[in-house]
């Protein structure tokens, strides 16, 4: 079997998913911005490939004189105060340039971590300099900060005129840079929050483009969350927290929906069975939808339980076999309730697609059938996604295995999947 894994593409040749038009649309778009800063959000859902999208993105600026930074956020989450790791991201490639630059970037840098230390992050702001400054300047700046602190106002009451005067000596007085944050939705809220914050705050004034990378609804319920109390009985559109975002964001992007048929092209070849069936596919399409990520993490899985019950077994596994399994892996990842149902009661497979093939032929009778089902499964009775999986086919649906069976497969999928509870 060979794994699929959850590496973003960066090379237009590994484009399956056919997101460079999309990439060249708002290239062009960004290009033709002025006056800067812009903030760009390239908006999609866990695992739709914002990673991808952005690093397509980033190749795209290599053959241009534009300068870009990569900054992944989430790796300084709980460490350090996150929007200072981004301004000592941004500062620590200053500080590779000429004699005057590195100068500028280290009183900078010097700044931001004197913020840090006063929002009581001590020496561990060091961990989030890139270098410009260390540990030990840190303990210093401590020990001096009573005879320092009017000095340190005045550079940060001026921190995004000098930090924009930098950047300009960075990219030349016709340049840009643009700085990459990727997986801002994966870090805590309250640094997502203050990473937006700081774009308005400290960079409002450079010639810079801030792409951002992450999940409208979570981002926007965040926002709403932090500003609920603040500005209870205010109008729904002021406390809103999507409100707030498009005060940070002046040009969104929704990441395009990659359709089911792109993704079986470009994951077929990792099916190490039923990769021609068309069967399975839709299966697949019914019971994952079209989330790439989630996807390619039910194939591995699928990939590897296949491959113990081979090694165990002393006959080639039938084609029903292998469906049955694939649609105990979707119930595994979808629909967890029934799953754990599985586990101590194997019957309940067949118990319930009786009950969905009767209320195929009596749609009205749901709810009285329901009641004739045993106690523990009547929550499920009304699952629409499980009847659509259990009942698609017609006669050729995929059989309930036996309760035999339904536990030799979980018992298989734990050693591929790891324990129920995942």
């Amino acid at each position: 079997m060979r794994p699929l894994t959850d590496n973003p593409v960066s090379s237009p040749e590994d484009d399956s998913f056919r997101f460079g038009p999309y990439v060249d649309v708002l290239h062009n778009a960004v290009e033709q911005a002025t006056p800067l800063p812009l903030t760009v959000g390239v908006f999609g859902s866990w695992g739709a490939g914002k990673s991808s999208f952005l690093q397509l993105w980033q190749r795209r600026f290599e053959a241009t004189q534009t300068r870009t930074i990569w900054f992944n956020p989430w790796k300084y989450d709980r460490k350090v105060e996150v929007w200072a790791a981004l301004l000592h991201t941004i500062l620590s490639e200053m500080e590779k340039g000429e004699d005057t630059l590195k100068e500028k970037a280290k009183k900078l840098a010097k700044a931001a971590t004197w913020l840090s230390v006063r929002a009581g992050l001590g020496a561990a702001a060091a961990l989030g300099t890139g270098g410009v400054i260390k540990g030990e300047q840190v303990d210093q700046m401590l020990q001096d900060l009573a005879q320092e602190d009017s000095e340190q106002y005045r550079q940060v009451n001026r921190f995004e005129f000098d930090f924009a005067d930098a950047v300009r000596d960075f990219v030349g007085e016709d340049g840009r840079l643009v700085v990459f944050v990727d997986d801002l939705d994966r870090c805590t809220p309250e640094s997502a929050m203050t990473v937006l914050e700081s774009l308005k705050l400290f960079l409002a004034q450079s010639q810079c483009v801030f792409v951002l990378a992450l999940d409208l609804d979570v981002l926007a319920a965040v926002a709403t969350n932090k500003f609920d109390e603040a500005l209870k009985g205010a109008p729904s559109d002021v406390v809103s927290g999507m409100a707030y975002l498009d005060k940070i964001v002046q040009l969104p992007f929704f990441l395009p929906d990659v359709g089911f048929d792109t993704l079986q092209e470009a994951f077929k070849p990792y099916v190490s069975e039923l990769a021609d069936d068309p069967f399975f596919w839709e299966l697949l399409r019914r019971g994952l939808g079209v989330n790439p990520r989630r996807l390619k993490r039910y194939i591995n899985v699928f990939n590897m339980a296949l491959a113990v019950f081979q090694a165990h077994g002393t006959q080639a596994l039938s084609r029903e076999f292998r469906l049955q399994l694939a649609v105990l892996l979707i119930i595994r990842t979808r629909h967890r309730a029934f799953f754990h149902t599985l586990t101590s009661e194997p019957e309940s497979w067949r118990a319930l697609t009786v009950f969905f093939e009767r209320v195929q032929g009596n749609p009205g009778m749901r709810g009285t059938l329901g009641m004739e089902l045993a106690e523990h499964l009547r929550p499920f009775a009304n699952e629409i996604e499980l009847d659509r999986l259990f009942t698609f086919g017609g006669a050729e649906r995929v059989q309930p295995p036996t309760a035999e069976t339904v536990l030799s497969m979980i018992s298989t999928l734990r050693n591929a999947a790891g324990p129920d509870e995942i």
